[in-house]
């Protein structure tokens, strides 16, 4: 593996590919800087939260062993309050079924990398409301083998 971070790109290519309504595929360094961004909406935001490493020598890459690595990303689904803002009705009717295309995309994907394996859902931020728009947080982690060079 040349690029830590490859799977950026494909996970942009795979929301591109299976969600045309969407207007924008984009990445953010986090949550906050998509907040403050100039918003397209509806749009999906991908962003690496980081990793989770687990204990003993395998993990941790210890004794010339390859490393296992679990990444996690959040992709961060953008919408605008439609209808009633005081309710968040249409906001809901809008973004249900992008939610249920977003996770049919992601949930269980292979990246086409065989390093690799499938995507599992994970637990993300609550939903967040500002400033008219309404963002819904995903994450999903992966893990691969990091092997000694």
């Amino acid at each position: 593996m040349d690029d830590y971070l490859v799977l950026e790109d494909l996970l942009v290519a795979q929301l591109k590919g299976t969600m045309p309504e969407l207007k924008a595929v984009m990445t953010a360094i986090d949550l906050a800087g998509v907040k403050d961004a100039r918003q397209v909406e509806p749009a999906a935001h991908v962003i690496y939260i980081g990793d989770d490493i687990g204990e003993g020598s395998t993990s941790q890459g210890s004794n010339g062993q390859a490393q296992v690595v679990t990444q996690q990303w959040m992709v961060v689904l953008v919408v605008k309050f439609a209808g009633t803002v005081a309710t968040g009705k249409g906001n809901r009717v809008k973004a249900g079924p992008l939610i249920i295309k977003l996770l049919k995309a992601l949930g269980g994907w292979q990246p086409p990398n065989v390093l690799f394996r499938p995507l599992r859902r994970i637990n993300a931020p609550k939903v967040a409301y500002q400033n008219g728009f309404a963002y819904y947080p995903f994450a999903f982690k992966t893990s691969f083998v990091l092997g000694k060079s």
